[in-house]
């Protein structure tokens, strides 16, 4: 019975870590999202999403679908509050401001808030094969552990 609770409180945990984990990367993500867009390479949104894309892997690898979903719930809870006026009348996620001088200084918010959804929902729908922690003997060995073997006649004669 011990084996069932432990294996139920880690569950847990990584459900726990799983929606913090969602609202901290949206939080660093829309802080970072407007980075470079004045310029050629909109560093700050490859940044973001990247981060968004880390943590909800390893949010569908360590918790799975469940796990996944709440990383959705806690970093687009984040997001969409940040994205409103702050208390002197800032926003975090600015849109189409006539001041923007090009495409993507333009539409970064948009690109931001409809792209962190869509980045999620895809890995939820990726295979579940591709998020599976291999372990023990089922694991791949690392390259050094790999056997060399000694080519057979039949490989020779080729």
């Amino acid at each position: 019975m011990s084996g069932t609770r432990t294996s139920s409180l880690a569950r847990l945990w990584a459900y726990l870590a799983s929606l913090l984990l969602g609202a901290l990367s949206g939080l660093v993500g829309t802080l970072a999202h407007r980075m470079g867009a004045t310029g050629w390479v909109p560093y700050g949104l490859i940044i973001a999403f990247a981060l968004l894309i880390a943590s909800s892997y390893w949010s569908r690898a360590s918790a799975g679908a469940i796990g996944l979903g709440l990383h959705i719930i806690g970093a687009s809870s984040l997001i969409w509050l940040l994205m409103g006026y702050g208390p002197g009348g800032d926003v975090l996620i600015p849109i189409a401001s006539p001041a923007f001088t090009n495409f993507v200084d333009q539409h970064a918010g948009y690109i931001w808030l409809l792209g962190s959804l869509v980045v999620q929902v895809l890995m939820l729908l990726l295979p579940k094969r591709w998020f599976v922690q291999r372990t023990g003997a089922a694991a791949l060995p690392a390259p050094h552990e790999v056997p060399v073997q000694a080519p057979t006649s039949s490989a020779a004669a080729v």
